[in-house]
């Protein structure tokens, strides 16, 4: 396999997705998987121990978003290179991602060799690297994807909440499925509704399933 010239940290938080980062990446000769994490607390540790070169980075994060996540990196001048890898594919958010210094924005469907081309152009501080798919930005495009914030603001209760909601559960049911009082519930659901901008319960699957929350 050869002697791997680049360090990949992976900063995802689903078990499965990084299993199968690590299997596809195993095979290309230039690269390694030094460290996995699930969370920027994890990271700050990780990427003093293990000083890669490449970081890919989910957006969909606990505790501290993706986009949080490279805005710290960057703050600290943190010179590791960054490559989005996401389900997210609006040209605000690239847009975002390009501003805060990121060097390459890559979609969660892409092929194995789609991510091994991506991970060579960031490697070599080549321009931005766009994956097969992803929504280049406007010119003077500088609006943030309010929707995009708001859903990955969402506490892990409020996400078990609208996946109760969404699956056509009343306060009441959800309430003893949780063991919470209704009380407690209606006021997660308010947080929510307030949160995605939402007035019903239409309006939230809608919202859920056009922006892939769950």
């Amino acid at each position: 396999m050869g002697n791997p010239s680049n360090r990949i940290i992976i900063c995802e938080d689903h078990q499965i997705v990084i299993d199968g980062l690590c299997s596809i990446i195993e095979h290309f000769p230039e690269f390694e998987v030094v460290d996995t994490v699930n969370g920027f607390s994890q990271l700050y540790f990780s990427l003093k121990k293990n000083t890669p070169n490449i970081l890919l980075l989910d957006l969909n994060l606990p505790h501290k978003n993706g986009m949080e996540v490279l805005q710290e990196l960057r703050s600290k001048n943190n010179e590791v290179k960054v490559l989005i890898l996401t389900m997210y594919n609006k040209r605000t958010i690239v847009n975002k991602s390009i501003n805060e210094g990121a060097n390459g924005f890559l979609l969660k469907n892409c092929s194995s060799e789609d991510l091994y081309d991506a991970l060579k152009h960031v490697s070599r501080e080549e321009s931005f690297y766009y994956g097969k798919g992803v929504l280049k930005p406007k010119k003077e495009s500088h609006q943030i994807d309010d929707e995009f914030y708001k859903g990955i603001q969402l506490t892990p209760r409020e996400k078990e909440i609208i996946k109760y909601l969404c699956d056509g559960n009343k306060v009441p049911d959800i309430a003893l499925s949780m063991h919470i009082s209704p009380l407690t519930v209606e006021t997660h659901k308010k947080n929510i509704y307030r949160k995605l901008g939402v007035d019903s319960s239409i309006k939230l699957v809608t919202f859920v399933h056009e922006n892939q929350l769950l």
